[in-house]
């Protein structure tokens, strides 16, 4: 047992000799130590044992002073200027999102859906029948029948209903043309009441044309056909209208705000094409019924486009 322990001591000894054995240049360097004094033994020996390295992370904490930073005042040393987006909207008008959609559009689109709801309430007979009486002449044949047991009230409804969607398709052309101060609901009025006043002026002629050559139930029929026409392009135009009105802008269009002038165009030429193709089908197309559509249907609008084209 004596003899074991001398051993145990003697290599003790001997280890710690050679932990105090300078080191030299060479072998400071591959641990990346190069600081010694001018006697050529290393300043500080902390760092070069490596079973100390762990130890200094523990004694020396630098990540704490780190998160002291935030615990005091700082002031910058350098100035650091905002950047100008070149499309910011706020800099720069031209990219500015200009919205065109006024209240009043809305408010009188609301009023026509509930004007709506009132005549397929009140005239659910008749509002079926002038839907399916464009594509089945049976249907139609009922609706004649009708009106003459009944008032005109209903043909009136929905005659209004026809034109006030169509008054909104007419203010949607002119905001297209970039009459943008006359989106007001006051313009809105003038174009009903002035489109209002040509279609009663051109129903006066025709009854005065009819009357005179006889053909009033020509006229009568074609009258109701114009209705249903109506009425079924409203119910069509009414959410495209709405949805073009209020996705359009000065610099993005959208394609109805765009065609405008087409789309009232096809709407007038789709109402004109089922009038004739009705004169046709009811085996009255003569040469009274000729000239009374080409005269009195078909020029007034060709002038009316004509004048807009020139003075819009």
């Amino acid at each position: 047992m004596r003899w074991v322990l001398l051993i145990l001591l003697g290599f003790a000894r001997f280890g710690a000799a050679d932990a105090q054995v300078p080191p030299n240049r060479d072998t400071l360097n591959s641990f990346g130590i190069n600081g010694m004094d001018s006697s050529g033994k290393v300043a500080n020996y902390w760092y070069y044992f490596p079973e100390n390295r762990f130890v200094d992370s523990l004694r020396i904490d630098s990540i704490a002073d780190r998160f002291a930073v935030g615990l005091y005042l700082q002031f910058p040393t350098e100035k650091a200027y905002r950047e100008r987006d070149k499309f910011d909207p706020f800099l720069h008008e031209i990219y500015f999102r200009k919205a065109r959609a006024q209240t009043w559009f809305f408010v009188v689109s609301l009023l026509v859906i509930f004007y709506l709801i009132y005549y397929r309430s009140v005239y659910q007979r008749q509002f079926e029948l002038r839907v399916t009486g464009l594509y089945k002449p049976y249907f139609f044949e009922d609706l004649m029948r009708e009106q003459q047991i009944s008032s005109a009230a209903g043909s009136v409804h929905a005659f209004a209903i026809g034109l006030l969607v169509f008054s909104l398709g007419v203010m949607l052309y002119l905001i297209n043309l970039d009459f943008n101060k006359l989106n007001i609901f006051l313009m809105f009025l003038l174009v009903l009441i002035a489109w209002s006043g040509l279609s009663f002026f051109l129903y006066v002629l025709q009854r005065l044309f009819a009357f005179s050559m006889k053909i009033e139930d020509l006229l009568s029929r074609n009258f109701q056909r114009q209705i249903g026409v109506n009425l079924f392009l409203a119910l069509l135009m009414l959410p495209l209208f709405l949805i073009a009105y209020y996705n359009g802008t000065d610099e993005q269009d959208q394609w109805v705000f765009r065609n405008m002038y087409y789309v009232l165009i096809a709407w007038i030429s789709l109402r004109l094409w089922v009038q004739f193709f009705g004169i046709v089908r009811d085996g009255m197309l003569n040469l009274t019924s000729f000239l009374y559509f080409c005269t009195l249907e078909i020029i007034p609008y060709l002038l009316l486009i004509k004048f807009l084209q020139n003075s819009l």
